[in-house]
């Protein structure tokens, strides 16, 4: 007695054949990684640059907070241009407080954290007054493309009363 052969399926020809297909051509690891690294650093610089952004941001907002606190309890002779863009441990105007805070706490990729304040008593120093610190800083990013491309200028003005 004969036993009749089976027929060939699709399935029993791609298994007999599955591997020629398996194996890749060596390199191809290679290429793929250099096709996409350039998004992955790029990816990468951007997070480190928006969080350090951010992260300045919040810093001279308080800066400015701290400054304008500070002119709020304490008053001053210094005003506009008069005020000393200087870091001190023992501030004497609204200026230094919030140039220090800033000086202290500001992420830089350039070397160069030097904030520029401002303070303005619009209506002098007497109860009710308003006293206004503006900090301005010139942020230079990480990387090539983030950092040597793009130079950004970012400010905030605090106003309190004072008391």
């Amino acid at each position: 007695m004969q036993v009749p052969s089976q027929p060939a399926t699709p399935t029993s020809l791609s298994f007999k054949h599955a591997h020629q297909y398996a194996q890749r051509p060596k390199g191809t690891a290679v290429v793929e990684f250099a096709l996409i690294l350039p998004l992955l650093l790029l990816l990468l610089f951007g997070a480190i640059n928006f969080g350090a952004l951010m992260y300045n941001q919040s810093v001279i907002t308080n800066a400015a907070r701290e400054g304008a606190r500070w002119a709020a309890v304490h008053g001053s002779v210094a005003t506009g241009s008069s005020c000393t863009n200087s870091f001190s441990s023992a501030p004497a105007d609204p200026c230094q407080v919030a140039y220090s805070y800033a000086y202290n706490r500001l992420i830089s990729f350039s070397g160069m954290r030097s904030p520029l304040v401002s303070f303005i008593a619009a209506n002098g120093f007497g109860t009710g007054a308003s006293q206004s610190v503006t900090v301005t800083y010139s942020y230079k990013g990480v990387g090539w493309f983030f950092g040597e491309k793009s130079l950004s200028t970012y400010s905030e003005t605090s106003v309190m009363i004072h008391e």
